[in-house]
């Protein structure tokens, strides 16, 4: 049997559907993940102070894939969504999924730092989600 890993990803969107974009990711990512907890959505402003603001959200989750393959799921699911490069230089952000925690190990510091992880991320925490692992 393959040993589950837990995860921790972040969510957001600035774009005007940014309400559908988040549900959708979430009922994705909860699809491929087991023993899913999801912190409220909320909104969060942008951190260069001049993008449109951003809905976020926080999963938990665990797996039996490995890193490279949970992180090219995200990555497939946001060019999925519309995300391009060039969007993404102009603060135009249909889709966002960062692996910040893989296996308790945070893998994305400058993330994990940052007020919209943070705020899924202690509600989670709160919430005992980390320990049913």
């Amino acid at each position: 049997m393959d040993k589950s890993i837990s995860c921790t990803i972040g969510l957001g969107s600035n774009t005007p559907d940014r309400e559908y974009q988040i549900t959708k990711a979430i009922e994705h990512i909860c699809a491929y993940l087991q023993k899913c907890s999801i912190s409220s959505v909320y909104e969060s402003e942008a951190c260069n102070g001049k993008d449109k603001p951003y809905l976020n959200a926080v999963i938990h989750g665990s797996t039996t894939h490995d890193y490279d393959t949970v992180v090219k799921f995200l990555k497939d699911w946001e060019a999925e969504c519309g995300r391009t490069q060039v969007d993404t230089l102009e603060g135009i952000i249909p889709i966002d999924l960062d692996l910040v925690i893989w296996d308790e190990h945070i893998k994305r510091p400058k993330d994990f730092e940052r007020h919209y992880f943070n705020l899924g991320y202690r509600e989670l925490l709160a919430k005992g989600a980390y320990e049913t692992m």
